[in-house]
C-alpha cells in the first residue's frame, strides 16, 4: 500500500507542476487498445477494446522535453473479459523532431489504474500499476500516440495476472 501511495503522490505532484506552467496545452483524446492478460502458465487471448477516452495536460520542460499528466476511462482485459478502469498516467516525452507545426517524440512513464467495472470477475484487486512507452506525433493541434503498456502488478488476488497491451490515441489540443 505504501508503494501505491507514493505512486499516486508522484503522479499528483507531476500533474500540479505541469499546471503551474502557462505554456501548456490541454488535449482530449479517444483511442483503443489490443489488451491481453498474462496468467500463470500462459496468456488469455488478446482482444481489441474500443472504449478509451481521456484528457491530459502537456507542459514543456525545455526545448526538447515535455511532461504530460492525464486521466482517462479505459477498458482492458482479454477476450470475454472487459473491465473498466480510471487510469492516471504521467509521461516524459523527448521530442527528437520539432519543426514548424510538426513534433515527433518518444514517451515513457508510469500509470495507475483503479478498477471501476469488474465485468463479473471475482477476487480482483482494485488498483493496478504499470509502465508505458511509445511514440507521439503531433501536427498543429492534432496528435497520435502509439505505445505499449506493461502491467507491473497483478489484477487478481490469486497468482500472476498482469494486464498488458498496445494502445493508440487520437487527440486534439487546445
Amino acid at each position: 500500500m505504501k508503494k501505491i501511495s507514493l505512486m499516486f503522490m508522484g503522479l499528483l505532484l507531476g500533474g500540479m507542476s505541469s499546471l503551474c506552467n502557462a505554456q501548456g496545452k490541454f488535449t482530449v483524446w479517444y483511442g483503443g487498445n489490443i489488451s491481453s492478460l498474462c496468467l500463470d502458465g500462459g496468456s488469455a487471448d488478446s482482444e481489441f477494446k474500443v472504449l478509451n477516452l481521456g484528457a491530459d495536460y502537456t507542459s514543456p520542460i525545455n526545448d526538447v522535453f515535455d511532461w504530460t499528466a492525464g486521466a482517462a476511462y479505459v477498458t482492458k482485459g482479454c477476450k470475454e473479459w472487459d473491465p473498466g478502469f480510471v487510469q492516471i498516467d504521467a509521461n516524459a516525452t523527448w521530442n527528437f523532431l520539432k519543426k514548424d507545426d510538426i513534433k515527433l517524440g518518444i514517451l515513457t512513464g508510469p500509470y495507475a489504474d483503479i478498477m471501476v467495472a469488474k465485468d463479473e470477475a471475482e477476487e480482483t484487486k482494485g488498483i493496478s500499476m504499470g509502465w508505458q512507452a511509445g511514440v507521439k506525433a503531433a501536427y498543429k493541434d492534432f496528435s497520435l500516440k502509439v505505445g505499449y503498456e506493461l502491467g507491473l502488478t497483478d489484477v487478481f488476488k490469486d497468482g500472476k495476472s498482469k494486464l498488458n497491451g498496445v494502445y493508440f490515441r487520437l487527440g486534439y489540443s487546445f
